[in-house]
């Protein structure tokens, strides 16, 4: 009888340590359950708060930047055709330096077909300028805001310039059609990506009707598509 209450005692006191364990296992979990959701809780506070301040950092830079303080203006007459622009001081000093070196050529070169390469250069200058802003700052836009806007800013720039530019590119005796723009294939793209489909048509009908290099005609119609679809 004693051997089989101490069998006895030894089930119960099993039973009851089994007992004990799920007990403190599921305390713990629930424990690490309470916590990793206060954990989480504190990392979307965190993120919330990151995500504000570079927001507001954002619109800072983006009013300094459209702010920018312009130092020359850029004219250009060609017949009945004036542009005007206005120029921050880095893009002023890029023009000069292209002036420059055309009047080198026209020293050192007779041939009229090189000069004319060359004036084509100097106003090309700019379009380059703005090709070279838009492929840096478009690389960083899904890590720094500001960024994006930039990347916009030159987009709008270069499409600004571009009746200027075509015609740069027509002076070269060496080049035959007009190549890709950078600024209307971003800022199209962009536009698409945010569903901006009217704004994305608007761009891709000036491009194409521009003459420039690319595959508008079914961009157009794509997008057409999506403006009349319900």
């Amino acid at each position: 009888m004693q051997l089989l209450r101490l069998f006895e005692d030894e089930e119960k006191r099993k039973m009851m340590m089994d007992k004990t364990k799920r007990m403190l296992e599921k305390g713990m979990t629930k424990g690490k359950i309470s916590l990793e959701k206060g954990f989480e809780k504190s990392k979307e506070g965190i993120r919330k708060a990151w995500k504000g301040y570079r927001e507001e950092r954002a619109r800072r830079e983006r009013e300094r930047a459209y702010e920018e303080e312009y130092e020359a203006e850029f004219r250009y007459r060609d017949g009945d055709f004036h542009f005007r622009m206005p120029l921050s001081a880095e893009e002023a000093r890029l023009y000069e330096r292209a002036k420059k070196k055309l009047n080198e050529v026209k020293r050192f070169h007779s041939d009229p077909r090189v000069h004319q390469q060359w004036e084509s250069k100097k106003y090309l200058s700019l379009h380059d300028y703005f090709t070279e802003r838009i492929r840096h700052y478009c690389e960083l836009r899904h890590q720094d805001p500001v960024a994006l806007h930039l990347t916009i800013r030159y987009c709008e720039r270069q499409i600004e310039y571009a009746p200027v530019a075509i015609r740069a590119y027509r002076l070269d005796p060496y080049r035959c059609e007009l190549p890709q723009h950078p600024g209307f294939e971003m800022l199209t793209s962009l536009n698409e990506e945010n569903g901006e489909w009217e704004e994305a048509l608007r761009l891709a009908r000036e491009a194409r009707d521009q003459g420039w290099d690319g595959d508008w005609d079914l961009r157009v119609r794509q997008l057409e598509e999506r403006v009349i679809r319900p």
